[in-house]
């Protein structure tokens, strides 16, 4: 007569074993899983960092100098000698056009 209780006793050790094991490997292991997904989560924190920082940089990149500004300033000052200039040169031409307009209107009467 062949008797299994034997072996029935050690597959269910067996068996509780493994469970056993499984349930261990599954507390250890969802820890690194957590750990894994916030990694991946401040990746994507970190990227769009990354990229906001480099858009500043372009933009300050982008910028005017103090040199820039100098130099600018300097040129408008240039331009309004220029314009005075101009100005100092326009006012015998408005007085001779007002003396022609006055001109014009005495004949006209």
């Amino acid at each position: 007569m062949l008797n299994i209780s034997p072996a029935v006793v050690w597959v269910i050790a067996l068996s509780q074993l493994l469970t056993f094991g499984l349930t261990v490997w599954n507390l250890v292991s969802s820890g690194s899983r957590a750990n894994a997904k916030r990694l991946d989560e401040h990746a994507a924190m970190l990227g769009r960092h990354s990229e906001r920082i480099q858009g500043v940089e372009q933009a300050m990149r982008d910028m005017p100098s103090r040199e820039d500004f100098h130099q600018l300033d300097k040129q408008m000052t240039e331009l309004r000698g220029a314009m005075a200039v101009l100005t100092e040169r326009l006012k015998p031409m408005a007085a001779i056009t007002d003396r022609m307009q006055e001109l014009l209107l005495e004949r006209g009467k």
